[in-house]
């Protein structure tokens, strides 16, 4: 099936959170059906440093520091408040 005419409805999916095998905090989405985007975000505790990890269905894959990654949440966070949405 084309991802041109699919799509997804994720109505599986979940987001959960958990420690990897390395002791790493992990939250990250689970269970999306084909053709959608896929997030990751790991903490470590030892460092307390975050990445963020987007990998998209054509086979990009996008990582931010967590400086980045808390500057597209503020963005967004003041977008939806902007437009009368709620994240």
């Amino acid at each position: 099936m084309s991802n041109k005419n699919y799509a997804a409805q994720n109505r599986n999916a979940s987001i959960r959170s958990r420690e990897d095998r390395r002791g790493k905090l992990r939250t990250e989405t689970h269970r999306r059906d084909e053709g959608s985007v896929n997030v990751a975000v790991t903490t470590n505790p030892t460092s307390e440093s975050t990445m963020l990890f987007i990998d998209t269905p054509d086979g990009d894959s996008y990582s931010f520091d967590g400086r980045t990654a808390r500057t597209l949440y503020r963005a967004l966070q003041k977008h939806y408040q902007f437009v009368g949405k709620s994240i």
